[in-house]
């Protein structure tokens, strides 16, 4: 348990570094574009990024999950399972290339937004095949990488961005640089993967479509619902509000998907793990999930204090300019769908990994048709607000549907004192900040979360738990003690 632990170690390390110099970089050119061109070309921009976001879900439809499983479960089949499934995923991302050279058809964008929205088509297809590469590469529980495929075009990225911000480039340069580093991804990818497979021309072959498509047709619905139930305000915005509103709207999203990182890097590293456990020891796959639920709480609440209590510094420090005071209590109601999404991630891996996909789909299908409709209401008449509250009611949903499905452990975990007390905690910590608004907050908010880490370690989690989680390496010689979970 131990050198798996070490294993996941070092695996969350690399996830994280991927996730994070791409999400940093991301977030550089988010911020810097919202800062310096304004609120509607920050809208226009948004509103390209978004539709090729949702079509890479298409593009991928679930085979990028199924792979990563298949591969943890025979990792000898994995060169057959990338031949099988190479070919459907081409397929798959031309068409999505297809819908997004159309959708501009279908509705009157602005001039810079269309221009945008062709650019941001060829990066489906380089995101959807290098995205392929990097979920054989997690099924081999090689995270490393993908790290280092991240570090080299992110850093051409940021290269790109300084010198088209000092020359002031048009936006769509922007755009254009974003989508080259993608291809970048796809070629160092594609040279890594030959360590793990042979690269062959991938076949048609009708008869393994319809078998892979019976295995992953779940994960594709689950996948292309899930994005779309947290995006589709963004588009449904732009097109009944206009590019300003997106802007405002999405300068408190991006941070969201800013601070999200952490439960996607949970996911990366974990799903392979977790599958793996559930057929070999359904014991660990329990004792997994049960930390990995803890632990995310645990991160999640003094992000949501920092967005709830402190949403106009944030705004203010980033943007720096009053054309973003209408976002300050979107970015509050964000904080509870922060909390949410931290609560929900491990009772969704665990219904993934333990076969329940189906269950997943089923709630996150409800979930994207309840936002069409909240949306139809709410939108038109209260703008980026009312996009936010729908937005939280249908992560409330969704949380509460996981934790349904999966009760046997919900009650268990949540009910434990380990994890009540730090909330307690945390909800006096923002009643003093909120009560203190008139006086400097930083003072209190150090001395605070320095309390708060204290509480983290010592009351989140049990000396085993502690020592599985932390555990820095063995002296030669000395066995490992065995792990025990209590409460």
């Amino acid at each position: 348990m131990m050198k798996q632990a070490a294993r996941i170690r070092w695996n969350t390390l690399f996830s994280l570094l991927s996730s994070g110099i791409r999400l940093l970089t991301n977030f550089l050119l988010f911020f810097s574009l919202a800062r310096f061109y304004g609120p509607e070309a920050f809208g226009q921009f948004i509103t390209a990024h978004t539709l090729s976001t949702l079509l890479l879900m298409l593009a991928d439809f679930g085979l990028d999950l199924l792979l990563t499983t298949k591969v943890a479960q025979q990792r000898a089949q994995a060169d057959r399972l990338f031949q099988s499934f190479g070919s459907l995923k081409m397929l798959f991302s031309a068409v999505a290339v297809l819908l997004m050279w159309l959708i501009p058809l279908a509705h009157d964008f602005s001039g810079t937004t269309r221009g945008m929205i062709y650019i941001f088509s060829f990066s489906i297809v380089f995101n959807a095949l290098a995205n392929f590469f990097f979920a054989l590469f997690k099924g081999f529980e090689q995270l490393q990488h993908e790290t280092w495929v991240s570090l080299v075009v992110n850093v051409v990225l940021l290269i790109c961005l300084v010198l088209l911000g000092i020359f002031r480039a048009p936006i769509w340069w922007f755009a254009a640089a974003f989508t080259a580093t993608r291809a970048l991804a796809l070629v160092l990818a594609a040279i890594i993967a030959t360590r793990f497979i042979g690269l062959r021309t991938p076949s048609i072959n009708i008869q393994e479509w319809k078998e892979v498509m019976r295995q992953g047709w779940v994960f594709g619905v689950y996948l292309l619902c899930g994005t779309l139930f947290f995006q589709l305000d963004t588009l449904l915005l732009a097109l009944w509000q206009g590019d300003y509103v997106v802007g405002i709207y999405q300068s408190v999203m991006k941070l969201v998907a800013l601070v999200l990182v952490l439960p996607d890097v949970a996911n990366s590293v974990l799903l392979p793990v977790l599958s793996r456990f559930y057929h070999e020891n359904e014991q660990r796959w329990i004792q997994l999930g049960r930390l990995l639920n803890k632990a995310l709480w645990l991160l999640g609440l003094p992000i949501a204090l920092i967005f709830f209590v402190f949403a106009e510094e944030v705004l203010h420090i980033l943007y720096g300019s009053e054309k973003f005071a209408p976002a300050v209590p979107i970015m509050r109601v964000a904080a509870f769908i922060i909390l949410l999404r931290y609560a929900w991630e491990a009772y969704g891996l665990l219904l993934t990994t333990s076969g329940r996909q189906l269950v997943k789909m089923v709630i996150v299908v409800a979930a994207t048709a309840i936002t069409v409709v909240l949306n139809f209401y709410a939108i038109p008449r209260y703008g980026a607000e009312g996009a936010i509250w729908v937005s939280l009611l249908v992560n409330l949903f969704v949380a509460a549907g996981f934790a349904w499905s999966a009760r046997p452990y919900f009650k268990q975990w949540t009910l434990e004192a380990r994890y009540i007390l730090p909330g307690i905690f945390i909800m006096m910590i923002g009643i003093v900040l909120w009560q203190a608004r008139t006086l400097s907050r930083w003072y209190i908010l150090i001395a605070a979360f320095t309390l708060y880490a204290f509480i983290f370690y010592f009351i989140g989690f049990t000396k085993e738990e502690r020592r599985l989680v932390f555990f820095a390496g063995q002296k030669p010689g000395v066995p490992p003690k065995p792990i025990h979970f209590t409460n």
